[in-house]
């Protein structure tokens, strides 16, 4: 049967759906687009997460079928509901692009101890069960991007697009010191 009004759980579902899809292309637009003496690792890092990502946005859209709602797919409405903003503009540095991503991991994981809390209230134990294993899993990406940002600061500052060649040259010896 379908749901005429979408209840908080959906709602909550559905916010955490637009966000993995936007958070889906932000990593893939930075995974294609970074620079510099770390572009191997970050390459790689960006596209795992970001299939991480990807494989979370099924067992979103699927639990608000489960609870007889529509699940929304359309990409206009899924910017409007999410909380994670698009960029119009990429990144000038991997640095920037791993402090969005550490941003949005944020926000998402708000989201989704909300969620749980929504959910708990609700008696739907199994949208609590999807937003702790989501949670779990959007720990795991904030942790490996801050440990990112504070174990090799030096070497994400002044890399990227835009900068003078110089910059990227210091970012390279800096590494071979």
């Amino acid at each position: 049967m379908e749901s005429r009004e979408p209840n908080q759980v959906v709602e909550q579902l559905r916010r955490e759906q637009a966000n993995a899809v936007q958070l889906y292309f932000l990593y893939k637009g930075y995974h294609w687009n970074v620079v510099g003496p770390l572009f191997y690792d970050l390459h790689l890092l960006f596209d795992a997460h970001a299939k991480e990502v990807l494989d979370s946005i099924d067992p979103l859209a699927e639990r608000q079928r489960i609870l007889g709602a529509r699940a929304e797919y359309h990409l206009d409405l899924l910017r409007r509901l999410g909380i994670v903003a698009g960029e119009t503009k990429v990144p000038e540095t991997p640095r920037e692009m791993v402090e969005h991503l550490l941003d949005a991991h944020r926000l998402i994981l708000r989201g989704l101890r909300t969620g749980v809390e929504i959910a708990d209230r609700a008696g739907d134990p199994g949208s609590s069960d999807l937003f702790t294993r989501l949670t779990v899993v959007h720990e795991k990406m904030e942790w490996f991007l801050r440990e990112l940002l504070e174990s090799r600061l030096g070497l994400l500052e002044g890399l990227g697009f835009g900068g003078p060649a110089s910059a990227r040259s210091e970012g390279i010896a800096q590494m071979g010191a």
